[in-house]
């Protein structure tokens, strides 16, 4: 390298150094930097007071992620595909319940029983227990785990069961709240008793006066007390022997629409378990991972 080059390159560099170097309060322009004016105390202030704030924002982004971080180690895999919908409370255990319900977009079958119910107001919990998928009167009745399918709804209730089960509701299911109280009710869809099969009613005029009584006899209802007179033997036998709840079962308890999207499961507990206000109710499955929350 020449003399001539070697000192063109140090006075660049002076150069460079002249104008981007500066001093610390100075403002470069081209090859010269302008002195800037020291701040003022209020100036040091506010920027501090901008730094502190920056700073806290950041602090606070990263708190939210960790906090998501966590929440979505503790979540269920079932979270939002099973909710706690409601919580009816009541002065007894008999009207106390709670409500789930299952998506009814949920492509896949889930089952609850050992699922835990817990207040983090009391500490109190429960487990949600086995159920009777069909009840058969006059026997002992299995027990299996609860299954849910997509738009199932579950009422979760703290007391006592009034027929002894926790069990799934079918279309027959409403010869049961004739003599037994539901909370909540159990909804009348039985079949008609003018859509069973008639066939072992002659029909004959003799008859008239049975067909207009089955037209106007109510569903899930059995008959009680005496007949209307007039009605005929056969009248009288299809009533005492089709229209009750074993019959209902044998009888349509292959139909594809037999079953309801409905369980009732019971808790067997004599006292209340949720507060009546000041609550928070998590549903944990069966790996202790939330499943979901309701506050109240």
């Amino acid at each position: 390298m020449s003399d001539n080059m070697l000192g063109i390159i140090i006075i660049l560099a002076v150069i460079a150094v002249a104008a981007f170097g500066g001093a610390k309060n100075s403002k470069s322009l081209g090859f010269f930097s302008v002195q800037q004016a020291p701040q003022t105390q209020e100036q040091k202030q506010a920027n501090v007071a901008r730094d502190i704030q920056t700073t806290q924002t950041q602090i606070d982004k990263l708190k939210k992620q960790i906090q998501l971080t966590e929440e979505q180690k503790s979540q269920s895999k079932y979270f939002g595909i099973i909710k706690i919908q409601f919580i009816n409370r009541s002065q007894n255990s008999s009207g106390e319940y709670v409500t789930l319900h299952m998506d009814n977009s949920a492509t896949t079958t889930i089952p609850i029983t050992g699922w835990v119910l817990k207040s983090l107001s009391s500490g109190n919990s429960v487990t949600i227990p086995k159920g009777t998928y069909l009840i058969f009167y006059g026997s002992i009745n299995s027990e299996d785990p609860i299954i849910l399918t997509g738009g199932d709804t579950v009422y979760l209730s703290t007391g006592i069961s009034p027929n002894g089960y926790s069990f799934k509701l079918n279309k027959c299911s409403g010869y049961m709240s004739q003599f037994q109280n539901f909370t909540p009710y159990i909804s009348t869809t039985c079949p008609a008793p003018r859509d069973e099969n008639l066939s072992s009613i002659p029909k004959t005029v003799v008859n008239d006066a049975c067909f207009d009584y089955i037209e106007s006899f109510p569903s899930c209802r059995i008959q009680t007390g005496q007949f209307p007179l007039g009605l005929s033997t056969e009248c009288q036998n299809f009533f005492n022997e089709k229209i009750n709840y074993k019959s209902c079962v044998n009888i349509h308890k292959n139909d594809k629409d037999f079953y309801l999207y409905e369980w009732r499961v019971y808790l067997k507990r004599s006292d209340r378990i949720w507060k009546d206000r000041r609550e928070t109710v998590v549903l944990y499955d069966s790996l202790g991972k939330i499943v979901d929350t309701i506050k109240y």
